[in-house]
Parts: structure tokens; C-alpha cells; sequence
């Protein structure tokens, strides 16, 4: 009787949480497991891995305020990669041999990503990119990684033509040497030479502070650079556009930022003040922009969770989460490998676009690949500028 009893009272509670908008687990099964492995601390770009974990927590609270998937809560297990290859390769295993992940997100620093993909496809579990560019990761055709993020290549290739819009004769591209500063660096300089222009790189240490040595040489070039393209994230990023200003190598010479951070990081006007002024930079988000129904729920859920807008590559994250989860509804199971079979055939409506995973035969990185990307590029015109206030000189 009293079993009886006890069943009625969890029917009738569990219907009221429904009618109420509050939603529960209930299962008896072991939770799903999602790897996280992101730049946590220094060297690393620990500043863009706290903004994934951020997003990837928000969209796992989001699944499990659902249901869950597949009637299972969702955990995320978090490993920081410090931004090193060795470690990132390192979680990677853990996740996968001991936490027994059905795949792994966040993945961040391009060596580190390269590294980390090989280990995944080794294993058979599904591994994701939402903003690591070196061609190499998907390049080598592997059939459990998969890329939401644009890349070296296709960048390059989509910034040439305001390139020739503005009229530019000779680029010098400074660039890190990481996997994503040189992969950038090679790539545009052959592009830029296909269509006749002058372009060369200059590759320093990606823990580099002090540029002088390479602005100054590069200031005394005759005829000067046009532009500048710097290829680096983190610390140079901000450094040499500041150390340029110093040495009076700008505005002469302009500056782009091969990475889009002057436009969320909040260290950017702080660290480069009136060296910032002028500066250009590529990125996918700017207020032409159409967001779909999902990327406005996005974009709200987290401005009213952290106080700030967030950048693009947040919005790449959560639906690479969103698009396991409707992976592993369709493939009816959490297993890695069934995953992966059901990522293929992805057709899901993401925050900024349907997102379908593209393969050409043949060499090349476009394999499980996102092609749906819109380039943009902003320029600030006024210290302390932000993205929304700065002009938009491309498209």
C-alpha cells in the first residue's frame, strides 16, 4: 500500500513540475558524459577558455533544464590544456580512457587542437572545433573530427578581397609559430601572391613580449608595408600593435588583428589605449549580422547570466553542444561512435545558420566541415570603441 501511495505522489509531483515549466532528470541510467578541454590558465589563452567554459556550462544546464538528452542528464568533465600540446594531449586520453566521455568540446589553441584530433579519431570518440583554425585539423580526412569553426585557409582567402579593395601593394604577416600563425601566415602569402600582390612573413616565438627588434626592421623596409597582419592570439596580440604605435611604425602602416579579440576582450583598450585606434580586424559578428531564433535565445540567456555580449566564437560552442545533443537523440544512443555516424548527416538550424557538415574528396580541409561562415571587417576609429560603435569597412 504504502508503494502505492508512494508511486501517486511522484506521478502527481513530477506532473506539476512539468505544468510549472521546471523540468528534471529522471533516470536510473549513468549520466552522459561530455570532455571539455580548454586554456584554463597561463601560458594559455586562459581568457577565451573561462568564456567556453562559461558557454559550455550554460549549455549544459540548459540540456539538463530540458530533460537531458536521451532521458539522461548531461555532465560536462573539464580538463585545462594551459594552451600545450602535450597536455591537451594528455586530457584528451584521460577524457576519453578514464572519464569515458561520448565527446570532446572547447577545444581551443590551434597546436593544441591539431594534437588533440589525433588522439580522438585514434580512439573513435568525436572531437569538435568551434574556433581553432590550422587547416591540418581537418585536412588529414578523419572520420571522428568535425569543424564548426572557419579556418586558415578559407580566412585568407575570404579577407583578399578587400585586400584588393583598399589597393594594398606589400602585407608583412607576423605570425606566431604555432600551427594557426604560420598555417594563416602560408596561406595568405600565396593567395596574396596568386593575385599579384607583394606579401611576406615574419615569424617570432608565440611567448614573444618584445617586438622591437622585428617593428624596427620591418619600419626600415623600403618601400614601408601597407599593412600589417598580425597572426597571434593572447599576449602579442595586444603587444605589438602597442609597441608598433611606440616606435612610429602606425598609422603609417596599418594594422589588422589576424583574430578578433580587440572586439570582446575586455583587456584590449586597458592594455593598447590610443595604439588601438585605427586598428582593423577580421571577425564573424557585427551588427549586420542576422541571427536566427537560437542565436537571439543565446545571445540573452548569456548577457543576463555574465553582464556582456558574447563573442562569436561562444555562439559556435553552444551549438556544437547542441548539435551532440541532436546527434545523439537521432542516433538513439551515446555511444561515440554511433555519434559520429550521425554527425554526418547533420542538418541542424544553429544561432547564426544551418549548420551541415561538408566532405570534399580529394586534399584539402574541407571535410566534416562548416562552410557557412560570414566574414567581417571592423575598424575603431575612437579609443575605448566597442565592436557595436566601430565602423564596419568590410563587406
Amino acid at each position: 500500500m504504502e508503494n502505492k501511495k508512494f508511486t501517486f505522489i511522484l506521478i502527481v509531483v513530477s506532473f506539476m513540475l512539468l505544468f510549472s515549466g521546471v523540468y528534471i532528470v529522471a533516470s536510473s541510467e549513468e549520466p552522459i558524459k561530455i570532455g571539455f578541454s580548454s586554456p584554463l590558465s597561463p601560458p594559455g589563452d586562459y581568457e577565451s577558455g573561462m568564456i567556453n567554459l562559461r558557454t559550455a556550462n550554460l549549455a549544459i544546464e540548459e540540456l539538463n533544464s530540458k530533460g537531458g538528452v536521451l532521458g539522461r542528464e548531461v555532465n560536462l568533465v573539464i580538463g585545462d590544456d594551459e594552451g600545450k600540446p602535450a597536455v591537451g594531449v594528455s586530457i584528451a586520453k584521460k577524457l576519453i580512457t578514464e572519464d569515458k566521455v561520448s565527446a570532446i568540446v572547447g577545444i581551443w589553441h590551434g597546436s593544441v587542437a591539431v594534437a588533440q584530433a589525433k588522439v580522438a579519431n585514434d580512439y573513435k570518440v568525436p572531437i569538435m572545433a568551434h574556433y581553432s583554425w590550422p587547416d591540418e585539423f581537418t585536412s588529414n580526412h578523419w572520420e571522428y573530427v568535425f569543424r564548426v569553426s572557419p579556418f586558415n585557409s578559407q580566412i585568407a582567402e575570404l579577407i583578399i578581397p578587400f585586400i584588393e579593395k583598399k589597393g594594398y601593394k606589400y602585407i608583412v604577416v607576423m605570425a606566431e609559430d604555432s600551427d594557426y600563425g604560420i598555417g594563416f601566415a602560408d596561406s595568405f602569402v600565396k593567395l596574396a601572391s596568386d593575385q599579384g600582390i607583394k606579401a611576406t612573413k615574419d615569424v617570432f616565438p608565440s611567448d614573444a613580449i618584445d617586438f622591437t627588434p622585428q617593428l624596427l626592421k620591418i619600419k626600415s623596409k623600403e618601400p614601408k608595408p601597407d599593412l600589417i597582419i598580425v597572426s597571434t592570439v593572447y599576449r602579442a596580440g595586444y603587444l605589438i600593435p602597442k609597441q608598433a604605435y611606440e616606435q612610429g611604425l602606425t598609422p603609417e602602416t596599418e594594422i589588422m588583428a589576424g583574430w578578433d579579440y580587440p572586439g570582446w576582450s575586455p583587456s584590449w583598450w586597458p592594455t593598447v589605449g590610443e595604439a588601438g585606434v585605427g586598428i582593423m580586424y577580421p571577425t564573424f559578428y557585427c551588427s549586420r549580422l542576422e541571427m536566427l531564433e537560437k542565436g537571439k535565445h543565446f545571445q540573452q540567456m548569456y548577457e543576463e547570466k555574465f553582464s556582456q555580449e558574447p563573442p562569436i566564437y561562444a555562439y559556435f560552442l553552444y551549438d556544437e553542444i547542441m548539435i551532440l545533443a541532436d546527434a545523439m537523440e537521432r542516433a538513439g544512443s551515446s555511444d561515440p561512435q554511433k555519434i559520429a555516424d550521425a554527425l554526418k548527416s547533420t542538418k541542424y538550424e544553429g544561432t547564426t545558420g544551418i549548420i551541415t557538415f561538408e566532405r570534399r574528396e580529394g586534399p584539402g580541409p574541407v571535410w566534416n566541415q562548416w562552410m557557412g561562415h560570414q566574414l567581417f571587417i571592423i575598424q575603431y576609429t575612437k579609443e575605448g570603441q566597442s565592436q557595436t560603435e566601430a565602423n564596419i569597412v568590410y563587406p
